[in-house]
Parts: C-alpha cells; sequence; structure tokens
C-alpha cells in the first residue's frame, strides 16, 4: 500500500516493513528511510488482553514495526503502528499517517478483511427514538385560557378608557377656571365707569388703538403659524397591545401638560403688553376743599 502525503511517500508491506522516501516525477530522490520491521501482532487468543477495558475501547486490529532507520532527533531507531480497522464496502488503504512522537509513527489501515471478527466489527447505529410531542393543555383547557386571556384584555381595556374620559373631563375643568370672562379689547366702558371730568387724549387713544393694532397682528401670525406647525407635527401611533396604550396615555398627558405651561406663559406675556400707558395720576382733592383753610383763618 502507498500513500502520499505533502513531501513524503509511504510504502506499507504487511508483514514485512515500512518505508519512507520522496518521489519526483515517477522517481525516488534522496535516501529511504525504514520506519520500522514487522515485529508482532495482537494475540486475540490472549484471554488477559481481550479483557482489558483498553483492548474493548480499540476496535481495531494492531501490529508492531520495530529497528528502523537511526532517528536524528532521539538517537534511537524508528518505529511504527499499523492499526487495522473495518471499513464495509471499501478496499484497502492507508486512511491517515500520524506521528505523535519524534520518529514514532502510526499508520491507519482501512480494510473489509477484518470485519468478520465481531470485535473490530463497528457497533450498530442506535435506532432513532421517536419524538411524540404532548400539549402542555387539554383542548377544553386550552379554550378556557384563551377566554380568560381575553376577558383580561377586555378588562384593561375598558380601565383605560374610563381614565382617558376621566382626564379629558379634567382638562377642560381647569382650562375653563383658568380662562376669566373678560371684555372684549377696545369696547366702551359701562356708564358710570368714567370719572365725570375725565375727557380722553385723542394722542392718547390713537397710540393704544396702534399697539392693539400690533399685539393682534402678532397673535394672529403666531396662530397662524401654530396651526402650520400643527399640521406638520401629526404622528400616527399603532396600539397593538395595552402596554403601548398604557405608555400612549403616559406621553399624552406629557404633551398635555406641555401645552398647558406654553399657553400659562403666552397669556402672562399678552397681559403685560395690554397693560395701560399712562403713569398713574395722583388724586387731587376737590377746589373747595383747598380754599376750606383760608376760610378757617378768616
Amino acid at each position: 500500500l502507498f500513500q502520499t502525503k505533502d513531501w513524503w511517500t509511504y510504502e506499507f508491506c504487511y508483514g514485512k516493513h515500512i518505508q519512507q522516501y520522496h518521489v519526483e516525477e515517477s522517481e525516488v530522490k534522496g535516501d529511504v528511510l525504514f520506519l520500522g520491521y514487522y515485529q508482532s501482532a495482537f494475540d486475540w487468543d490472549d484471554e488477559t488482553a481481550k479483557a482489558s477495558k483498553q483492548h474493548r475501547l480499540k476496535r481495531y486490529h494492531s501490529q508492531s514495526y520495530v529497528n528502523g532507520s537511526r532517528c536524528d532527533l532521539t538517537g534511537r531507531a524508528r518505529e511504527a503502528e499499523v492499526r487495522f480497522l473495518c471499513e464495509e464496502g471499501a478496499g484497502d488503504y492507508i486512511a491517515r499517517v500520524d506521528e505523535p512522537q519524534s520518529c514514532s509513527y502510526v499508520l491507519t489501515v482501512h480494510t473489509t478483511r477484518i470485519c468478520h471478527h465481531p470485535f473490530l466489527r463497528p457497533p450498530a447505529g442506535a435506532a432513532p427514538q421517536p419524538i411524540l410531542c404532548q400539549p402542555a393543555l387539554s383542548p377544553a383547557q386550552y379554550v378556557e385560557y384563551v377566554r380568560a386571556q381575553v376577558s383580561d384584555t377586555k378588562r384593561k381595556v375598558e380601565e383605560i378608557s374610563e381614565e382617558l374620559k376621566t382626564l379629558d373631563t379634567r382638562l377642560w375643568s381647569e382650562r375653563d377656571a383658568e380662562t376669566p370672562a373678560q371684555p372684549p379689547e377696545g369696547a366702551p366702558a359701562a356708564h358710570g365707569d368714567t370719572a365725570p371730568g375725565d375727557e380722553p387724549d385723542p394722542a392718547k387713544e390713537a397710540a393704544f388703538w396702534e399697539r392693539v393694532r400690533e399685539v393682534t397682528g402678532k397673535a394672529s401670525g403666531q396662530q397662524d403659524n401654530a396651526r402650520v406647525n400643527t399640521r406638520k407635527k401629526i404622528h400616527f401611533k399603532v396600539i397593538r397591545s395595552p402596554g403601548d396604550l398604557l405608555q400612549f396615555i403616559e406621553e399624552l398627558k406629557e404633551s398635555t401638560k406641555k401645552a398647558k405651561e406654553k399657553a400659562s406663559e403666552e397669556e402672562e406675556e399678552a397681559a403685560a403688553v395690554k397693560a395701560p400707558l399712562d403713569p398713574p395720576v395722583s388724586e387731587e382733592p376737590p377746589a373747595g376743599e383747598r380754599e376750606r383753610p383760608e376760610e378757617e383763618e378768616d
């Protein structure tokens, strides 16, 4: 039998010797090294050897080859072990060559010649075991489980709906409470509100209405921008589970709170702009009261 592995070619002669050499263009180049000469084979009649645990695990027939060419690394003769493994349906061939130690070799030969031996025949493959699937719940239990899940989901949805209604009612109530009724800008004061003798100044009145127009135009522009921004900020949220709905409620609460704070800030700014432009006028006593001390002196 011959086997070429990388640089070397191995030649095995059963019961004689094992050689190693290099071949180029079908010719042997260089020295021919002997890995060993036949010495002995495993004795299957030895009951002690057959009873050993090591032997039962091997499942191969072995031969020893010794007294090969001298090894430069160890200074001793090369030696080899040949292992014969059963392989049905195949011819004889060298399957592999190993060197577990320097100048000590193991040749593995696959052959059909030893398959008749009961100890060398490979173990029969275990028959596959069928896989039987058993349901965790019976059909009636599964139906009951599904009903319980549906009932629990329905209950959660109803609780969330009630919470949304309560939140909406509370928000509208707070908004109505924070927005007191005020007379429209520029409306004439009620009868009796104007003190006698107070005549409006045309210049101050013109400046006041000019300021009102500026504020109104600014507020209108902000409202238009808010509408545009609202259109741009439209988002869609897909609710797939009660957990998604709860998260959506929290986000709604947070956005409502922010809108409420922003509205309060805008109202404060508008109130500051609409403050009276005229400085406070100190009240003077009537003319009769100013002359009264002089009369008392007389």
